[in-house]
């Protein structure tokens, strides 16, 4: 940005607050201001850990699946078609 290495943020004289203040500030608003249900959960952070990936496979499990998916991708292909033909003859 403009010659400076890093966020343009960090590089503002006038500007001088970090992103974790900011952050904090602006989940303590949202709680306080829109609902009570969060109030009481200031201090409380969660994690998802996953623990396991697997490979389940590509492409359609059926045929009628993969009949689907073709067919609103030809119909995509037709709406776009005709879109460009109408904005060309509105030009």
């Amino acid at each position: 940005m403009l010659g400076f290495g890093g966020h343009f943020l960090t590089k503002s004289r006038r500007y001088s607050t970090t992103f974790r203040i900011l952050r904090d500030a602006r989940v303590i608003w949202r709680r306080t201001e829109t609902g009570h249900e969060y109030a009481d959960q200031t201090e409380d952070e969660t994690t998802l850990i996953i623990g396991l990936l697997t490979y389940t496979g590509s492409g359609w499990r059926t045929t009628g699946d993969a009949l689907l998916a073709n067919t609103a991708a030809a119909m995509a292909r037709e709406r776009r078609e005709v879109a460009r033909e109408e904005f060309a003859a509105v030009a």
